[in-house]
């Protein structure tokens, strides 16, 4: 019991602590601001990867985010989590981010060079699903960042959210500014969009 009441205390002065610097920071203090980036930006990095599956644009895509942030902070009215507020910025930008370069991307997987193709289909030949070696485990990573690179902006959110990054619906639905019903609707699509993108390479072979 004692415990449990120590990690309650420590809790609580984590959040009092936080909506200080949050306060701090709607006045202006870029300082008080500096100590929520560090608080939050390793999360940030890791779901901004997690939804455009590219290491090279993944620090320049969160300082973009934390500068969003701080320029919006005055609208956050504590009615939800920051780390919530901060995630629903960093949705959006990288949604915004995705639209820009779908016209520049290969989008399905199917539409890549046959020498493509052949490479990935060596890199999973025999590969076992129920025993799979760290290699395999890999080509099945590779796979998978293809595929995902290959998708819609809309089913890329959607797909990376629930599959990669694990939120419920719930918490896509408030990420999204979405109904819950909509995005259960709109998961099954882009699941049923991303099987026949990959049955669709197989008859191409």
């Amino acid at each position: 019991m004692a415990d449990d009441r120590d990690i309650r205390e420590v809790r609580l002065e984590a959040a009092d602590e936080e909506a200080e610097w949050i306060r701090r920071t709607q006045r202006g203090d870029r300082a008080a601001f500096g100590l929520l980036v560090e608080r939050y930006q390793r999360r940030i990095f890791a779901l901004v990867f997690r939804l455009v599956r590219r290491r090279d644009e993944v620090e320049d895509l969160a300082q973009d985010i934390f500068v969003k942030a701080f320029q919006g902070i005055a609208t956050y009215s504590f009615q939800s989590s920051f780390l919530a507020w901060l995630s629903r910025i960093a949705v959006n930008h990288c949604y915004d981010f995705l639209r820009r370069q779908a016209m520049a991307r290969v989008r399905y997987f199917w539409q890549m060079t046959q020498e493509g193709q052949r490479a990935l289909e060596a890199r999973l030949e025999g590969l076992n699903v129920d025993a799979l070696t760290a290699e395999e485990k890999l080509a099945l990573g590779d796979l998978v960042d293809k595929l995902m690179s290959r998708a819609s902006a809309e089913d890329r959110m959607i797909l990376a959210l629930k599959e990669l990054d694990g939120r419920s619906i719930e918490e896509i639905a408030q990420l999204l500014s979405l109904k819950e019903s909509t995005v259960k609707v709109r998961l099954h699509r882009a699941r049923k969009r991303m099987l026949e993108d990959w049955k669709r390479w197989q008859r191409s072979r």
